[in-house]
């Protein structure tokens, strides 16, 4: 599986690898760590494999219409599930989304909701989630995001597969700063790197 732009976590790779390479690909996914630890990037790259088209071997083949408005965000059967205007995530938007996902996908091969703040999600949005966690279409996927699982209910947890992204050691983290900018030096690079805890992005 191709994890390009997403650096670091090498056992999380070898698992979601293992499992495209079966196709075992899970209806529900549960990202946490810390903010900056590559969360919205690892999303982006599930969705694109999970909507890939490509005969290449190589997923996400990062050519093919799936993969490419997967990529770039604009995948009509790739909705994200959120609530911006309150600090807490309701029920209203979760039920929604569970009345949404029981229509077929317009084009792609799954149906995927990314909720960006899991960790918000109060408790009745939480139970109305669990509902379409126990029995999804089996096109539908759930990929939740969150700095803190366990502000998730253990029923939420205990159906997902869950992912542990941690914050990026020096010896990673410096060498795409570098890369990145080539410009800045050494010194810059390694106090930028101590001030974001190991995070690729802020």
């Amino acid at each position: 599986m191709d994890f390009t732009g997403f650096l670091g976590n090498d056992a999380v790779k070898a698992r979601l690898s293992g499992a495209f390479a079966s196709g075992r690909v899970a209806h529900s996914y549960l990202l946490c760590g810390p903010a900056g630890s590559g969360k919205h990037t690892l999303t982006r790259i599930l969705s694109a494999a999970m909507q890939c088209e490509g005969r290449s071997g190589k997923i996400p083949c990062g050519v093919c219409s799936g993969c490419r408005k997967a990529l770039e965000g604009v995948h009509p059967d790739i909705i994200t599930v959120d609530d911006p205007d309150h600090k807490a995530m309701t029920v209203d938007p979760i039920r929604a989304a569970r009345s949404d996902m029981f229509i077929r996908p317009n084009e792609g091969k799954r149906k995927i909701y990314i909720i960006p703040r899991g960790q918000d999600m109060n408790e009745s949005a939480q139970n109305a989630l669990l509902k379409i966690l126990e029995e999804p279409p089996d096109y539908g996927v759930f990929l939740i995001l969150s700095t803190n699982a366990e502000r998730l209910l253990p029923t939420i947890r205990s159906r997902c597969v869950e992912l542990r992204l941690s914050p990026l050691p020096e010896a990673v983290l410096l060498p795409a700063l570098r890369e990145r900018f080539p410009d800045v030096p050494e010194g810059t690079l390694r106090a930028a790197g101590v001030r974001a805890g190991g995070a690729e992005r802020a």
